[in-house]
C-alpha cells in the first residue's frame, strides 16, 4: 500500500482533532467566558481575531521551520505550543492574558501542527489524487467541528465550567503531537518510493495509448515565489479566499451567541455549529473528489456564492429548521471553497515552492479574515445587531465569486520566452 494514504490519515486526525477543538470550540466556549468574565463582546473576540492573525501572518515563517526542520517536528512542536496557551487561557485572570495565550501560543502552535506542513506534506506525496487528498485532509477540520461543538456544548452545560474546555483542548493538541513523531515522513523519497507511489520513469515508458490526458491544469513547472505573487491568478486567488476565510471567522465567532440572541438554545446553537462543521467536511470531500476531474475555480467560486448567499438568510434564523438550513447551506459553500482555493495554488504553481506562495496568500488574507470577527462583534455593541455586517459580507464577496468563475491559469515566463522563440522565424 501506498504510504501517502497512512500519512494522511495520521494528517487527517491531527487536523480533526487541533482544528475541531481550538478553532471551532472556540466559538462555544466564547459566551460562556463573556458571561463569568465581564467582558464585551468585542474585547472577547479581539481574541479570536488574534488568533487568527496570527495564524495565518505566521506562514511565511512556519514555511521556513518547515522547510529547515521538516515537517514532523513542527508539527511536533506546535502542537506542544497550542497545548501550553490552552492551558495558559485555563487559568486566565485577565484579558492580556487571554489575548497572549490565543495569539502567541496557540496561533503560532495551530499553524505548525496544522495547515501548512500538512499541504506541503500532501503536496510532496500526491499529484494525480491530490485534490482528494486535500479534499480528505481539510474535511477533517469539519469532522471534528462536527463532534467538538456539540459536545463542547454538552459539556459546558452540563459542568458550567468553561475552563474545562480548554483543558480538553490542550489533550487533544498533545495527542496530536503523538501523531505526528509516529507516522510523518517527509518526502516519498525518504523510504525508497516516488510521488503518487509511481515510478517517473516506469511511467513515461508507457504505451501512449495508455497515457491519460490530465483534465484539470497541473503545471509541470515549479514557480518561484517572486514570479508566482507577480500573476493576476494569484491575486484573485487570494482575494477569493478572504472572503471566504473572513466568512468562516465570522460565523464561527459570533455564531452561537447571534442564535442565542434570536432565542436558540446553546446546545441547539452548539449543534448548528457542529452541522456547520460537517457540511463544510462534506463540501470539502465533495471538492477533493471532483477537483481532480473539474476545475476547482468551480468550486470556488460556487462554494463563495453559497456561502454569501446563507450569511444573508443568518439574519433571519429564528426557528431551529431555519437554524439548520442555514447550517447546511453555510457550511456546503464554505467547505468546497475552503479547499478548492489551495488546490489552484498547487495546479498552477507546482510543488518546490509550495509551503511558501501559500503561506504568502496566508499572510494576505488573515489580516482581513482576522478583523471580520471584531467588526461583527464591535458593530452589534454600537447598533445592537450583525443585520450591516452580513449584508456588507454578501455584497462584497459576490465580486470576487464571479472573478473566480473567469480566471484561467498564469503562463510562466519560461513558456512564454519558448512560445516566443518558436514564433520566429
Amino acid at each position: 500500500m501506498f504510504y501517502g494514504w497512512k500519512l494522511l490519515v495520521g494528517l487527517c486526525a491531527i487536523y480533526f482533532l487541533t482544528t475541531g477543538s481550538l478553532f471551532y470550540g472556540f466559538g462555544v466556549v466564547l459566551p460562556a467566558m463573556i458571561a463569568d468574565m465581564g467582558w464585551s463582546r468585542t474585547e472577547a473576540s479581539v481574541g479570536f481575531s488574534v488568533l487568527a492573525l496570527v495564524m495565518g501572518m505566521s506562514g511565511p515563517v512556519v514555511a521556513i521551520v518547515v522547510k529547515r526542520f521538516g515537517a514532523r517536528r513542527t508539527i511536533a512542536l506546535g502542537g506542544v505550543m497550542a497545548a501550553l496557551g490552552a492551558i495558559s487561557v485555563y487559568h486566565t485572570a485577565g484579558l492580556l492574558q487571554y489575548y497572549l495565550s490565543v495569539g502567541i501560543l496557540i496561533g503560532i502552535g495551530m499553524a505548525m501542527q496544522t495547515v501548512i506542513p500538512g499541504m506541503q506534506l500532501i503536496t510532496n506525496w500526491f499529484a494525480r489524487r491530490r485534490a482528494l487528498a486535500l479534499g480528505l485532509f481539510m474535511a477533517m477540520g469539519g469532522a471534528g467541528a462536527f463532534v467538538a461543538a456539540p459536545a463542547f456544548a454538552y459539556l459546558l452545560e452540563i459542568s458550567g465550567n468553561w475552563r474545562l474546555i480548554w483543558a480538553v483542548m490542550a489533550v487533544n493538541t498533545l495527542i496530536s503531537s503523538l501523531i505526528g513523531l509516529i507516522i510523518v515522513r517527509e518526502r516519498p523519497q525518504d523510504i525508497g518510493t516516488f510521488t503518487d507511489g509511481i515510478d517517473p520513469e516506469t511511467a513515461a515508458a508507457a504505451p501512449e495509448s495508455k497515457v491519460v490526458r490530465k483534465p484539470v491544469h497541473q503545471t509541470t513547472e515549479s514557480w518561484e515565489v517572486r514570479d508566482a505573487v507577480r500573476t493576476v491568478s494569484f491575486w484573485l486567488i487570494v482575494t477569493a479566499a478572504t472572503f471566504v476565510v473572513a466568512g468562516g471567522t465570522i460565523v464561527n465567532s459570533q455564531g452561537v451567541i447571534h442564535l442565542q440572541d434570536l432565542g436558540i438554545d446553546t446546545v441547539t446553537a452548539g449543534a448548528a455549529l457542529g452541522t456547520v462543521g460537517m457540511l463544510s467536511a462534506c463540501g470539502r470531500l465533495m471538492t477533493g473528489l471532483l477537483g481532480d476531474r473539474f476545475d476547482p475555480r468551480f468550486m470556488l467560486a460556487g462554494g463563495l456564492a453559497i456561502e454569501l448567499l446563507a450569511i444573508l438568510m443568518f439574519n433571519f434564523t429564528t426557528t431551529e429548521p431555519l437554524v439548520y438550513l442555514f447550517a447546511v447551506l453555510f457550511g456546503a459553500g464554505n467547505g468546497l471553497a475552503v479547499v478548492a482555493s489551495p488546490a489552484i495554488v498547487a495546479n498552477y504553481f507546482g510543488q518546490t515552492n509550495y509551503a511558501a506562495i501559500i503561506g504568502i496568500r496566508g499572510l494576505i488574507i488573515t489580516p482581513m479574515a482576522a478583523i471580520g470577527p471584531l467588526i461583527a462583534a464591535s458593530c452589534f455593541d454600537w447598533v445592537g445587531s450583525y443585520a450591516p455586517v452580513f449584508y456588507g459580507f454578501a455584497v462584497l464577496a459576490a465580486i470576487p465569486a464571479l472573478a473566480a468563475l473567469l480566471m484561467r491559469p498564469p503562463i510562466s515566463k519560461t513558456v512564454s520566452s519558448a512560445a516566443q522563440t518558436q514564433a520566429v522565424p
